[in-house]
Parts: C-alpha cells; structure tokens; sequence
C-alpha cells in the first residue's frame, strides 16, 4: 500500500510481525514505556479497548495485534498526531480495529461509554518541575499541560464499565499519588509491575492494574529490568 509521507516523517519498523508505524522528527516520539505498556495487557480478547493520549498510535497498533480485541478506540488531542495515526492504521491494515478520533481524554465519555478497557501513558511531568520542552507539541506530551493524573485517572473511571480494567505505566515515584487516585475514583489496583532500567537499579517505572469496583487485593510483581 502507497503511504502518504509528509515532511520530517518516516516508516518505522516495530519489530512485531512486520507491524510498522509512521514517526516525524518533529513530534514526540515514542519510547519503550509505551511498548512495556502493551505487553503488560492481558484479557483484553473481544473487548472494547480505549486509549487516552494515544499520540502516534503505538499502543493501540501493538494491543490490536497482540491482544485481539474486538475494538480499539484511540483518543489524541493533537491533530497532526491523530493523522500520523490513522496513517499507520490503514499502512498496517488495521482500520476494521482501531479508530482514531481528535478528542480530549477528559471527555472520553462522549466518545466511549462501558469499556472494558482503558490504557493509557500520559504525561509524566508536572507543571512546573522539570525543565520545559519549547515546543508546544512536545509539551503536551511530557508534561500534565492538557491532562493531569488526576484528569486521567478519573476519566478511565468514568469510561469503564464495572468490573472494567484500567492499565497504566507511569513515574514510580508517584505510585502513591496513583494509589489514591485509583481508591479515591472507585478502582481497586490489582496488579504492580516496577520496572528498572538496569539490573541492580530501583525502579523508575511502574506498570498499574486497576479494576473498577475490585476487590482490595493486589499482586506486586517482581521487577522487570529492561537491560540486564
């Protein structure tokens, strides 16, 4: 299939069964959090999947098809990044699976309602710490500008049905705000996969399982080192 590529854009390969998205080297690109995201969902066959923030799209073609579920509704503030989805959509012959739809995660409802699933790898950042990326695009996409945890983690509540999962990768330093966000929107964490970038080094990052209207208990996995 002919691909329409614009300036600054090009083909990437995945390395998943031939799966390739479009990147632009002036957009965000993604990283292994998003991947690590992917592979830690499970359950999902025949269901109804929403993403929020889902950016180029890497998550949503990943669960598609890794993950079989029955649909896939990505949601992205920014149009230009939404386009560059639903390109690589239709390049990996996806388009029966996954919509795209330009929409703020904080009125996913409007989209979406009774999901069994909502992923999400959101801004890690807060207003104000960190050093702040110039460009607007880029922002969006490191920083809680548009979305906060809060924002996020209220909406997943919102869109799920009940006993509807919530995945989540984020900073493990805010697992403690995570947690009480969760309790705080009625969804019970279930599941805890810390993750460090070398072997012998904490965690940096945190994979979250939440249900809505789950029991309390909850498995801490041992933690995944992505380089040993």
């Amino acid at each position: 299939m002919q691909t329409e590529l614009k300036p600054f854009e090009k083909i990437e390969d995945l390395q998943c069964d031939g799966l390739r998205i479009i990147q632009s080297d002036k957009e965000y690109r993604f990283t292994t959090d998003a991947v690590l995201l992917a592979n830690f969902c499970k359950d999902m066959k025949g269901k109804v999947c929403v993403e929020f923030g889902a950016g180029s799209g890497v998550v949503s073609i990943l669960v598609a098809h890794k993950k079989s579920p029955k649909r896939v509704v990505a949601l992205e503030i920014q149009p230009q990044l939404a386009d560059m989805m639903r390109r690589s959509v239709l390049l990996n012959g996806q388009q029966d699976v996954i919509e795209v739809h330009v929409a703020d995660l904080k009125n996913a409802c409007s989209v979406v309602r009774d999901a069994d699933v909502v992923v999400c790898n959101p801004p890690y950042r807060r207003v104000g710490s960190g050093e702040r990326q110039q460009e607007q695009n880029i922002a969006l996409c490191r920083h809680e500008i548009a979305a906060t945890l809060a924002d996020v983690v209220h909406s997943a509540a919102q869109t799920l049905n009940n006993r509807g999962s919530f995945y989540l990768v984020h900073q493990a330093d805010r697992l403690c705000e995570i947690v009480c966000l969760c309790k705080d929107n009625g969804l019970a964490v279930k599941e805890l996969l810390p993750v460090s970038p070398v072997g012998g080094k904490d965690p940096n990052l945190v994979l979250v399982r939440a249900v809505k209207g789950g029991a309390w208990d909850c498995k801490l996995r041992f933690p995944y080192c992505i380089e040993n």
